[in-house]
């Protein structure tokens, strides 16, 4: 059942279901959500992104409430009742452009009408005690990482897990720093316009841009209430990309005419900032690039944006880990495996993310991971460049990884990143990002170079 276009609530309860219910990703869900309400205006699109975006944020904080004000645990609440219930104690603990009023009447009638009187009488109670007791702070758990847990609205065992690797000082800051909005960034499309000439037209075009610290291609805005509908984005002049990711895209160093594989494309944003490298003046040089996915539909999106931005990529679906699929392939001068990952690194942009974690899931995707590192390994040429990529914080999927590769694929040896902007930020042959150090979002990159006596 689509939405009711008129209300923002309902909006928001009906993609946080979507989240809960079909492992959906948030911004996926809520993108599919406005498009399918096209009345629903500006300012009810602007609550019912925040809403969606607050309560997975805040989830931990609004249960502990919640939770406080209910006979039963929380987690045995009535799946949909529990929505409603997060999203009024968001309006009210967190959101003070909501009148107390306007939320627990929204939420009763919602309540009312999914599960009857006697849960919206239930529902009731429960936010006008809310409201009433918000100014009454409970007294914080004793246990460092339970306390870590609340304060930045976190699973218990994620904070355990963080603090072990991190520290707790670390911990903090990190955890903290992932309830943050994180600012919309952009890579300029120099094969289309100068970094002055799209930073003048997003200007005229109501923006507040400031430079980037880290890429040199990249601008941040702010201000802009609509910014994949202006004129600048559908010319084609930029694409949304965080500076980390921008990073990842330097690291290969793409050059034009050679053979550069992204093994991992999905959507298609390194790919293309890897076409713009390799694209020569007259339009030439990308020949050799080639974006591949186990998703076609990932393809598909890649495929338009490379029309968006006049850039060219070759696309196929298949998987990286499946040697037969490469046998007749030639090999590649760069090799680039953003790997499929725990995603810590980008909560801030996915904060649903972190209710998703699980150690075991973890373990599952070092094991991907390496088999990807492997088969890339092999896809090189003797002298080619190999570039490992992950959005996490993760210690098993970021410096583990790398040692692995040291220990295992005699074929490689580290490529340590000197030049540039990269030469500012990392340690050799990796660089950890942090979104609390570098205002970036958390990535793990590694490099390598195929050992020229290897055949």
């Amino acid at each position: 059942m689509a939405p009711r276009v008129s209300d923002a609530r309902e909006l928001a309860r009906q993609v946080l279901r979507r989240v809960r219910r079909d492992q959906a990703y948030s911004n996926l869900a809520l993108a599919a959500a406005l498009e399918r309400a096209p009345a629903l205006g500006a300012a009810d699109r602007g609550l019912a992104t925040e809403l969606v975006y607050g309560v997975l944020r805040h989830q931990g904080r609004l249960d502990a409430a919640l939770g406080a004000l209910t006979r039963q645990p929380v987690e045995r609440l009535d799946a949909e009742v529990h929505d409603v219930l997060r999203l009024a104690a968001y309006q009210l603990l967190l959101l003070d452009r909501v009148p107390d009023y306007a939320a627990v009447d929204a939420a009763v009638r919602t309540v009312k009408a999914l599960r009857g009187p006697r849960q919206a009488g239930f529902v009731n109670a429960v936010l006008r005690r809310l409201a009433a007791g918000r100014d009454e702070a409970p007294a914080p758990p004793a246990d460092p990482c339970e306390r870590l847990a609340l304060t930045a609205s976190l699973p218990v065992a994620l904070a355990r897990q963080l603090v072990a690797e991190l520290g707790l000082e670390v911990a903090e800051r990190l955890a903290l720093s992932s309830l943050d909005r994180a600012p919309l960034v952009l890579r300029v499309n120099d094969r289309r316009a100068s970094l002055g000439a799209v930073q003048a037209a997003l200007e005229a075009e109501g923006a507040a841009v400031f430079p980037g610290r880290w890429s040199p291609l990249a601008l941040s805005i702010g201000r802009l209430s609509a910014p994949f509908a202006t004129a600048s984005y559908l010319g084609g002049l930029w694409t949304a990309q965080d500076e980390a990711a921008q990073l990842v895209g330097l690291a290969v160093e793409a050059c034009p005419g050679e053979r550069v594989l992204d093994a991992c494309a999905g959507l298609g944003g390194k790919a293309l900032q890897l076409a713009q490298q390799m694209t020569r003046a007259d339009g030439s040089g990308a020949e050799g690039l080639l974006g591949c996915d186990v998703s076609e539909r990932k393809l598909e999106l890649l495929r338009e944006h490379a029309l968006r931005l006049g850039l060219r990529c070759a696309t196929r679906r298949a998987d990286l880990t499946r040697e037969e699929a490469w046998r007749t392939t030639a090999p590649f001068d760069r090799v680039l495996v953003d790997a499929p990952c725990s995603g810590l690194g980008v909560l801030r942009r996915h904060p649903g993310l972190k209710w998703r974690w699980r150690a075991e899931a973890v373990d599952e995707l070092v094991a991907l991971q390496r088999a990807l590192l492997r088969q890339a390994a092999l896809l090189l040429r003797p002298g080619g460049l190999l570039v490992y990529a992950v959005c996490t914080v993760s210690a098993a999927e970021g410096p583990q990884q790398r040692r692995w590769v040291d220990e295992t694929l005699g074929s490689l040896e580290p490529a340590p990143m000197t030049a540039g902007p990269l030469a500012r930020v990392a340690d050799g042959a990796e660089l950890r990002l942090w979104p609390h150090e570098h205002g970036t979002d958390g990535f793990y990159i590694a490099r390598w170079r195929r050992g020229e006596g290897v055949g």
